[in-house]
């Protein structure tokens, strides 16, 4: 008997080693249309309680000479103010970043350009 508890016992140990933090993704793609007016993808949520890290991949799916600009910021002027977290991607490539989940509370997350052409995004979130 005894035995056997001690073998549960490691049999539990070492199922639980290996156990990663469970992930979840999700991937938003979309088209920018010409002009500068940005596209909001994420609204503020005017929750506090928003706690964690997100992890973003921003994407510029068609190679080109042109750049996209990703803002987290107020409603009002996103890409424009000194708080403003901006990163931009050139046409082809992707970026990476990672923000505190409680930057949402009271900012969006747009995607904007400044081309005559539409052009695709995609951002995916963990």
């Amino acid at each position: 008997m005894k035995t056997m508890v001690m073998a549960a016992a490691v049999m539990f140990t070492l199922s639980t080693v290996g156990m990663q933090e469970a992930l979840a993704a999700i991937t938003l793609n979309g088209t920018i249309p010409p002009g500068t007016k940005p596209v909001v993808i994420i609204q503020p949520n005017k929750q506090s309680a928003g706690k964690g890290t997100l992890k973003f991949k921003f994407a510029a799916p068609t190679a080109g000479a042109y750049g996209l600009n990703f803002c987290i910021g107020p409603t009002a002027n996103p890409c424009g103010m000194a708080t403003s977290f901006v990163v931009v991607v050139m046409g082809g490539q992707e970026r990476l970043a990672v923000v505190d989940a409680s930057i949402f509370t009271d900012n969006v997350l747009v995607v904007g350009q400044g081309t005559m052409n539409a052009l695709p995004f995609a951002v995916t979130i963990e």
